[in-house]
């Protein structure tokens, strides 16, 4: 009897080993880890803390920081390279199967302004770190992913510098979640983060007050201010491709929906910024799954994301949010306890000047911020002048309806690419064709018009303007479309375009090199009003009279050609209703 019970506890012992040893059985992967951040803030900027006194106790830590990560990452996959990332060359990363970017490497092509003839600053280019043509599966951590990203077009773009320890609204069912290595997803219910509601125009329905977390970290910025601070990136339109995947968000001061950790292309954005010595022992096995994930997705990215602050659909929520009296008044108590403690630090500040103290660097801050410019007054009109698109409060006052119902009615016609910040411009090319932008069948009537040789300045302009191809026939844009049409999808985010499911380079429509030539929607108000044709041969356009209050209906008409009065007046009465 003793001997089978010895037997039992043998083989129950032996099964728990086999099954340990499973768990924790390395992958074939190799990984290069680049490091150079520490977990601590250094003084990134003018004012900021600083934990350390001096560049050797930094430097300690970020050592620190590395071995934490290859001990981690030895842990789980058979071959791990750990290196400064200033010793990085792009090139390393083609012999290994992920690379981690935890430290800015050197630039490999500089950043800078570009000017125009008279000197004024016309574009700001950012240094590149790696080719644009990249390759090979990588991880950014925290900031890098906008360090990196910014320059090839990833959507892993700063948002806010403000996630903390904590995840929320995460994908429990996507692989980091689930293997190769096995993990306990501990969740505790939290309050919703407060600035969340700020955003709460956004969210569909009713924003909860709390919310299922998972803890990522162990510190935080949030209850220690010298710990590093994570980055979240924009959520509008980044599953807007295929080649992207949101995974989770985190507290922070943004949206719920702030990308904390996803995937675009063969980068992975992990906006938690804690090493292993400050992740919790849940988060040490996620993080070793994503890099089990990412190693899948070696290839360049379809979508490329220039713009940071490129306008997508989505902003007109915030447009029509802006818009309201509630916007307005919420904005102005906010405007005047800022004011107030403004005003508070402007008088301390000019007490101590007066007393022959040396004042801080914040103490300089506000006492050059004058009396004068905090008592600034701000009015409701003085806020839809601000945020609106030129010409709404010129059409419509402050009439909250109606703008309301602009934005609505032309939601399908709105256009946001360009170089322009959180600009979103009123196509009236489209609108005038009766199809969406993000409608293929808007692609196919183009073309058809050309190919009848009808409105052939406008098919043009919507081809242009919302794909990267350049034909000079509309025989080639057909074979192009009917080759091509069960895998085009439409990318707001991506610069409003029509792109091929494919990173096939030889297939032609996702040349972003081409987008120099972009044909901009025109503003009805434009002193360039477009030309007339055979094939275009009225030019119409409206604008608001504010000194007498009324609409200006211009027509512009070929030579040889004419209007009856009676069709004039159908022209008019559409300019009227449709604004």
């Amino acid at each position: 009897m003793r001997k089978l019970q010895f037997l039992l506890i043998l083989m129950a012992m032996m099964a728990w080993g086999n099954t340990n040893c499973l768990a924790q059985k390395k992958q074939n992967i190799s990984v290069l880890y680049l490091g150079g951040q520490s977990d601590w803030v250094n003084g990134r900027s003018e004012g900021m803390p600083k934990k350390f006194a001096n560049e050797k106790d930094f430097q300690k830590s970020v050592n620190q920081r590395m071995a934490a990560f290859s001990s981690l990452l030895r842990k789980y996959f058979k071959t791990v390279k750990t290196m400064r990332a200033a010793d990085y060359r792009p090139e390393m990363s083609a012999n290994y199967d992920v690379t981690i970017f935890d430290g800015t490497p050197p630039e490999i092509e500089k950043g800078g302004r570009v000017y125009d003839d008279k000197g004024n600053v016309i574009d700001y280019l950012r240094p590149g770190y790696v080719p644009d043509d990249f390759p090979y599966p990588a991880i950014t951590i925290g900031s890098l992913g906008e360090t990196i990203g910014r320059h090839i077009g990833l959507k892993n773009d700063w948002y806010c510098l403000c996630l903390d320890a904590d995840a929320h609204n995460f994908r429990a069912s996507h692989p980091i979640f689930n293997g190769p290595f096995k993990t306990k997803m501990t969740l505790r219910k939290k309050p919703t983060p407060e600035d969340a509601f700020h955003y709460k125009y956004y969210y569909d329905g009713e924003m909860p007050d709390s919310l299922m977390m998972w803890q990522v970290q162990t510190r935080g910025y949030a209850t220690d201010s010298l710990f590093e601070i994570g980055m979240v990136a924009r959520p509008w339109g980044y599953e807007d491709s295929p080649d992207c995947e949101y995974i989770s968000s985190g507290v922070c001061l943004k949206t719920l929906d702030a990308v904390a950790i996803g995937r675009h292309g063969n980068f992975m954005h992990w906006g938690f910024v804690a090493s292993p010595l400050y992740m919790t022992n849940e988060a040490k096995v996620v993080f070793a799954n994503a890099v089990a994930y990412i190693a899948k997705f070696k290839g360049t990215r379809i979508v490329r994301k220039y713009n940071d602050r490129i306008a997508t659909r989505e902003y007109l929520k915030e447009l029509k949010e802006l818009a309201t009296y509630d916007s307005y008044k919420e904005g102005f108590g906010y405007r005047n306890e800022t004011k107030k403690r403004q005003r508070e630090r402007y008088y301390a500040a000019l007490e101590k000047k007066n007393k022959g103290e040396k004042l801080s660097a914040d103490e300089e801050y506000y006492l050059n911020n004058t009396d004068e410019d905090i008592d600034e007054d701000y009015s409701m009109a003085d806020q839809l002048r601000f945020y609106q698109k030129k010409g709404i409060f010129e059409m419509f006052g402050e009439d909250e309806k109606e703008i309301q119902e602009y934005y609505d009615h032309n939601r399908d016609y709105f256009y946001g690419g360009g170089k322009e910040s959180y600009t979103i411009t009123l196509d009236t090319d489209v609108k005038g064709l009766g199809f969406a932008n993000n409608d293929i069948r808007l692609i196919d009537r183009a073309i058809s018009l050309w190919e009848q040789g009808i409105q052939k300045a406008r098919a043009k302009r919507i081809l242009t303007r919302y794909t990267l191809c350049r034909f000079n026939t509309p025989q080639e844009w057909r074979q192009w479309f009917n080759t091509y049409k069960d895998r085009l999808f439409f990318t707001e985010s991506g610069g409003w375009l029509w792109l091929v499911n494919s990173t096939d380079p030889s297939i032609p429509g996702n040349d972003y090199s081409v987008l120099k030539d972009v044909c901009q929607p025109q503003d009805s108000k434009s002193k360039q009003q477009e030309q007339t044709s055979h094939e275009n041969p009225v030019v119409a356009s409206a604008s608001y009279d504010a000194s007498h209050k009324q609409v200006v209906v211009s027509l512009r008409i070929h030579p040889g050609y004419h209007i009856y009065g009676k069709d004039r007046r159908k022209i008019l009465i559409f300019q009227l209703k449709s604004r």
